[in-house]
């Protein structure tokens, strides 16, 4: 009976030692953020609480969230490790919260969470106050080069350098601008070759600079190279008539690049004059590369592109190929018709303006000149007159 008793008090002994670990689950330790000099590329660390250093019985786990300022929002993570690396951007707060995840014999399978820890780290924001580069942007031109402008800052001084610096996975360090894009001398942007981009990872990218007055304060972005593609000009548009309803085929080709072409989605803008005269607009969004028309006095119609939401999450429209219509006519859109018919109006009118004016001036002209004529005849019988008169009356 006394051993029975002893066995029982330790295993009450036991069971409220799992129940005091359980009640006392405590937030991770020692939490510590580095950076990796790759432009927004930060590793986050911690340690297991002490309170759980000799527990062996349980399974530790950590639940992660950090708040990512370029997509405006939490982004949460569950590891058994007390290291992660996240891309943040160096000149907004790092945001951090982690709890410690317990579960195991020690907790009798229930699986018990320690209180949120939340941190916050100010970015140290250097260089020269308003010198930062405005409205930095990226175009991804048919997949075959990227194209990154942006404009000087408000308080930029004069005769300052600019140098942009960016870094993906497939880097092994931070590398500098291929070939810079200049305006008046100055650096106004940097052209990308298709070789030193990289789809579907982050694109981190630094512009900073150098001026009489000391650093120009850096500006860091974070792209996702995909969602920055505009596709080229699409080709070879034709619009056919069908002989036997009558309705139209409106055909064209990919634009030219390395844009796939199950990614390319096309929007086709039609406008049409039905035979009374009236003028009436459609839009279509397809991804064949053909659309059929109703027939109509006069159709007109043209094409662009982007990239389908399936093959990314944003991109650019390519610009507008120009109007095709039927019947032909020098490839006009009946808005462009309309104002060719006031260009040729105003010339008409300006036309019989200058012919009505030259044909005053003839008439004034002549008209003047047979006055000069008259005179003449007159004044030439008055003397014939005189010499007359002084014929009859000689001097005695």
């Amino acid at each position: 009976m006394k051993m029975f008793s002893v066995i029982l008090a330790v295993i009450m002994a036991y069971i409220c030692r799992c129940c005091a670990e359980v009640k006392s689950v405590e937030p991770p330790e020692n939490v510590t953020v580095s950076g990796l000099g790759l432009l927004g590329q930060l590793v986050i660390h911690w340690s297991r609480p002490t309170s759980l250093q000799n527990v062996t019985d349980c399974a530790v786990r950590y639940q992660l969230e950090y708040f990512s300022t370029y997509k405006n929002e939490w982004k949460g993570y569950r590891t058994p490790w007390t290291t992660l690396r996240a891309q943040f951007d160096l000149e907004r707060d790092v945001q951090v919260k982690l709890r410690t995840m317990l579960r195991g014999k020690c907790t009798n399978g229930i699986e018990s969470t320690s209180a949120a820890l939340e941190l916050v780290w100010h970015p140290k924001l250097t260089g020269v106050e308003g010198s930062r580069v405005k409205n930095f942007s990226c175009v991804f031109h048919m997949k075959q080069y990227m194209e990154c402008t942006w404009d000087r800052g408000p308080e930029e001084p004069q005769h300052s350098q600019r140098f942009l610096y960016y870094w993906h996975n497939g880097l092994e360090a931070v590398a500098e601008c291929p070939q810079y894009l200049l305006s008046s001398g100055v650096r106004t942007g940097c052209l990308f070759p298709r070789e030193a981009v990289k789809e579907f990872t982050d694109f981190n990218v630094c512009v900073n600079g150098s001026s009489p007055v000391g650093p120009l304060r850096p500006a860091y972005f974070s792209l996702q190279v995909q969602n920055h593609v505009k596709p080229g000009l699409v080709e070879a548009v034709s619009l056919e008539a069908l002989q036997q309803d009558g309705e139209l085929v409106l055909g064209w080709k990919p634009p030219a690049g390395h844009i796939p072409s199950h990614c390319l989605e096309y929007e086709v803008m039609t406008e049409h004059t039905n035979q009374d005269g009236r003028e009436w607009r459609m839009v279509n969004v397809t991804e064949d590369t053909s659309l059929v028309l109703p027939a109509n006095q006069r159709s007109c119609a043209r094409v662009r592109s982007h990239v389908h939401r399936y093959c990314s999450d944003h991109s650019f429209w390519s610009n507008w190929t120009q109007w095709k219509c039927l019947p032909e006519k020098d490839n006009l859109s009946p808005a462009m018709d309309i104002a060719l018919i006031c260009v040729l109006v105003a010339s008409a009118v300006a036309l019989l303006s200058l012919c009505v004016s030259v044909g005053m001036f003839s008439r004034t002209r002549r008209q003047r000149t047979e006055q000069k004529v008259s005179h003449c005849s007159l004044l030439g019988e008055n003397q014939h007159l005189k010499l007359l008169s002084a014929f009859s009356h000689p001097h005695h």
